[in-house]
């Protein structure tokens, strides 16, 4: 049994890796102590042979969970990184380690379900896009602040210029800008390949999103954690 965990900018999503099934089990939202989290997996009474860790939340929550899987467990976490190369998919940063690890588990858990030119767009804290042409090869991609973000600096701008909307009206700005630039990203890469490619969503707002498209898209929860899951198949367990 292996525990996977996926620390975002905001919640903390696990799941437990069985053989080759993965059950997703909760997500909760970051707190100072730590301790949200971890009493909700305990709360799962099973205990890992194997904790493997996809950690954008920073020095503090790696911190936290070295500890954690020490005190409880008597594991270290095996925390993934970026590869130049991996199950297929080629990354295109020059320094691979500086791509983000949510965004390139997203581009091989895509990549693995269907291998063909796909544009993933994921939709949380930050909205980021990444494309991948018909051989894997990552095309580049984009990073930009997410719809809660963007949301609340629109509303301060209104606030500083003395404008207001009624509250019943609902602004079709972000998620129309949102749309536009994942539609836009889609032609610039169906040029690239020839072809027109999968547009693949996850995220928290992936949902929201997916309504404001002019064209169909794949909406796959937990995509992070599908990644995290292929690459704790092919690693080597650590000692």
């Amino acid at each position: 049994m292996i525990l996977l965990l996926d620390a975002g900018n905001t919640r903390v999503k696990w799941a437990w890796l069985e053989d080759r099934d993965v059950e997703p089990a909760g997500a909760v939202a970051h707190d100072a102590t730590h301790r949200s989290w971890q009493h909700e997996i305990a709360a799962d009474s099973l205990r890992p042979a194997r904790i493997v860790v996809a950690n954008v939340a920073g020095p503090a929550f790696a911190a936290a969970v070295t500890l954690w899987a020490r005190d409880h467990y008597g594991l270290h976490p095996e925390f993934v990184t970026s590869r130049a190369q991996q199950l297929g998919v080629t990354n295109g940063y020059l320094r691979p380690a500086l791509l983000g690890i949510d965004r390139w588990l997203g581009m091989l858990a895509a990549w693995h379900a269907v291998k063909t030119p796909t544009l993933i767009v994921a939709s949380g804290t930050a909205l980021t896009i990444d494309a991948l042409d018909a051989s894997g090869r990552h095309q580049g991609g984009l990073i930009l602040p997410g719809v809660q973000m963007l949301t609340d600096t629109r509303q301060s701008l209104l606030e500083s210029i003395g404008a207001a909307e009624p509250d019943t009206m609902v602004s079709p700005t972000i998620p129309w800008a949102f749309a536009a630039t994942a539609e836009r990203a889609c032609a610039e890469l169906a040029q690239r390949v020839g072809g027109k490619p999968r547009l693949v969503l996850t995220g928290g707002d992936a949902p929201y999103l997916a309504t404001h498209l002019r064209r169909s898209a794949e909406v796959i929860n937990d995509l992070v954690l599908s990644g995290l899951a292929l690459v704790a198949l092919h690693a080597t367990p650590a000692a």
